[in-house]
């Protein structure tokens, strides 16, 4: 599979799911026009692409200072473009995908409690860190497939850390060697729709006086 014909899978997912939400929700919601247009923008999108390279776009080195802050509103498209993309990188995972294409879609809620990483005033990757009693669940972690293995993921954790909570994931196979890596440990497994998940641990020293 190509650029290009990832690219077009990607939309027809996130299509997919789009569509199933409308069904779902039909004049239950006030983001239903919103929903239609965001679908009309990605057939469209479809249809411009025509001709990409065939090799995965070479990686970027942390040329500039990374700078991690607060996401807003205005963040929301590049957070869904970071998220559907990053998620299709493992092949292994695209039929999973393809059959719940609901994953790729992704609430606008969760912003009061993401963390963006910026490069040259561009959102290259973001993490959202949810309070749960004690510790933070760490719910998302997405690096701009152009900025993966430079440090932009480590860099999102290092920034939770900082909080003095400890920071709980659950983690496929593909991720665990990064989590590990980074100072989580695995606690338990547990059965989830397609593959087992590492239940995997942060503990931070509190900063807390």
């Amino acid at each position: 599979m190509n650029i290009a014909e990832l690219k077009r899978f990607i939309i027809s997912i996130e299509i997919k799911a789009l569509e199933k939400a409308l069904v779902d929700g039909e004049g239950k919601s006030q983001f239903v026009s919103l929903v239609r247009d965001r679908i009309e923008n990605l057939k469209r999108e479809g249809t411009w692409i025509h001709q990409f390279e065939e090799e995965i776009p070479k990686t970027r080195s942390l040329s500039s200072e990374l700078v991690i802050r607060s996401a807003v509103t205005g963040d929301f498209d590049r957070l869904l473009d970071i998220r559907r993309r990053a998620s299709l990188t493992n092949k292994g995972d695209l039929d999973l995908i393809a059959a719940h294409p609901e994953w790729l879609v992704w609430d606008d809620a969760l912003l009061p409690f993401v963390q963006v990483a910026v490069i040259d005033g561009k959102v290259v990757g973001f993490a959202t860190a949810l309070p749960v009693e004690d510790f933070l669940e760490l719910e998302d972690l997405f690096t701009d497939p152009d900025w993966m293995r430079q440090g932009v993921a480590s860099a999102l954790i290092a920034d939770i850390s900082q909080r003095g909570l400890r920071i709980e994931v659950s983690a496929n196979h593909h991720a665990k060697a990064f989590y590990e890596s980074a100072g989580f440990v695995v606690v338990h497994v547990v059965n989830t729709i397609g593959e087992p998940q590492f239940r995997m641990h942060l503990y931070v020293t509190s900063n807390r006086n």
